[in-house]
């Protein structure tokens, strides 16, 4: 699979986001924001083109997604867990002097 292809996550999501009468927000619409997270794109692909109905008017809008992808992007951020299955309780700070 190369890096641009959508995941088969991807590729069931899409499936929803053509959905009709499905809501959007603006941002995901103009390309600021991903179709499938909402989060701000800083780094994106396109991914697919939806037709809104406004009344008696039809938009169609490319709709953009994160790069590489959202799930990759998200295990990036997040912190390794430590070893065992207990947290890291960190004991507060202490002040020093008078």
């Amino acid at each position: 699979m190369r890096e641009d292809e959508p995941t088969e996550r991807e590729r069931e999501r899409i499936a929803e986001l053509r959905t009709p009468g499905r809501k959007w927000v603006f941002g995901q619409l103009q390309g600021w924001n991903c179709a499938l997270c909402a989060a701000r794109l800083y780094a994106d692909r396109p991914i697919c083109a939806v037709e809104v109905d406004y009344g008696s008017v039809t938009e169609t809008y490319q709709l953009y997604v994160c790069a590489p992808s959202c799930e990759a992007d998200r295990a990036a951020q997040r912190p390794a867990r430590p070893e065992g299955d207990h947290p890291v309780i960190r004991a507060p700070r202490r002040r020093t002097g008078a």
